[in-house]
């Protein structure tokens, strides 16, 4: 498992340029004007997607793009919509409304949507697309007393930040919005993670050693889509003379183009990201041990907070960390390993 960690730890510390480097592109500007959460949606994703299209050429493994059948398409079409349309463009929408810690914190409730969607309503609905389901290898979905008691500390959570923490504040909360979008953000990715056991793949396949595969092509269908609507709106040129600032410690902030961020988000948290964490889990499941690597993945939440901090000055306030409390608080309640005899009651 050495390897599986290290590509873990590495993936971690890079994928932090994925909140960092959107924030930094959102407030960027030029000629008068900011990037839209759409644009900053697609450029880093189309970069990056290309990337991951050389590494599948040069480990001669596009072809096997083809093993994909037709209703397989279907779902990783939905794949597409759910998480590199829904869940990018919506938690960057919310960038712009909270800071970055705040929005950020509030996609972390992802956990507990993974978990949720994991019951027979979700499958049964997305069978009828698929018409097949990989079971995953261990049961996590726990009673449904405490899910919904993870998910009412996470909710929870999510009041306090978007009150700052007065929750007597209720009726006028301080942004609304930005932590309703952040929490879009977090069910459109517990979609998109349990969609990926439906995609259906030709007999004597092994859809799991594909996972890389099936990633770019709903990275395809998400660009197509975010592609489609920027076109619509006159918005899908290149985003050419805009500059945002990064602050360099007690030298001030300096003013760099957009592409920097654009360029950086590309070619770690996607290309570099994303290879090294899809092997992890290979590895991991190879060895029986997946399941050890995704509470590392958390790391990225406090390293972004930390970049958010020293790079962009992105302030956090108590309300911030009195509703952190509260979602970690939701996800562990939600994740905690049940008792080995309480699993086999339940069997």
């Amino acid at each position: 498992m050495r390897r599986a960690y290290l590509y873990t730890i590495i993936a971690v510390v890079v994928w932090t340029t994925g909140p960092v480097g959107a924030k930094a592109a959102l407030l960027a500007s030029g000629e008068g004007a900011h990037l839209t959460p759409m644009q900053v949606s697609f450029w880093p994703v189309a970069l990056g997607w290309i990337a991951l299209i050389l590494v599948l050429i040069a480990q001669r493994r596009l072809g096997l793009l083809g093993a994909i059948t037709a209703r397989g398409w279907a779902v990783l079409a939905a794949m597409g919509l759910f998480g590199w349309v829904g869940y990018q463009v919506a938690l960057n929408m919310a960038y712009t409304r909270l800071n970055l810690a705040e929005a950020l914190i509030i996609s972390y409730l992802n956990p507990i949507f993974v978990v949720l969607f994991q019951g027979r309503s979700f499958s049964a609905a997305a069978r009828l697309i698929s018409g097949w389901e990989q079971r995953p290898e261990v049961e996590q979905r726990p009673a449904a007393g405490r899910l919904a008691i993870g998910l009412a500390l996470g909710l929870l959570g999510v009041a306090v930040i978007a009150t700052g923490g007065r929750l007597g504040e209720i009726g006028v909360p301080r942004s609304a919005t930005g932590a309703v979008l952040a929490l879009c953000g977090a069910v459109a990715w517990g979609v998109y993670s349990n969609l990926g056991r439906f995609v259906r793949v030709r007999p004597g396949m092994e859809a799991r050693g594909l996972s890389d595969v099936q990633n770019v092509a709903a990275m395809a269908v998400g660009l197509v889509v975010m592609a489609a609507v920027m076109a619509g709106g006159g918005a899908l040129r290149p985003p050419i003379g805009f500059d945002t600032a990064l602050y360099l410690g007690r030298l001030g902030p300096a003013y760099v183009s957009v592409w920097i961020p654009i360029i950086a988000m590309a070619a770690l948290n996607y290309a570099v990201g994303y290879t090294l964490w899809l092997r992890a889990i290979e590895d991991g499941h190879r060895l029986g041990q997946a399941h050890k690597l995704p509470p590392l993945t958390y790391g990225t939440l406090a390293l972004a907070i930390a970049g958010g901090w020293l790079a962009l000055r992105e302030p956090v306030g108590t309300g911030f960390w009195q509703g952190a409390a509260l979602i970690a608080a939701g996800n562990l309640v939600t994740l905690w390993p049940e008792r080995s005899g309480e699993r086999g009651r339940k069997s």
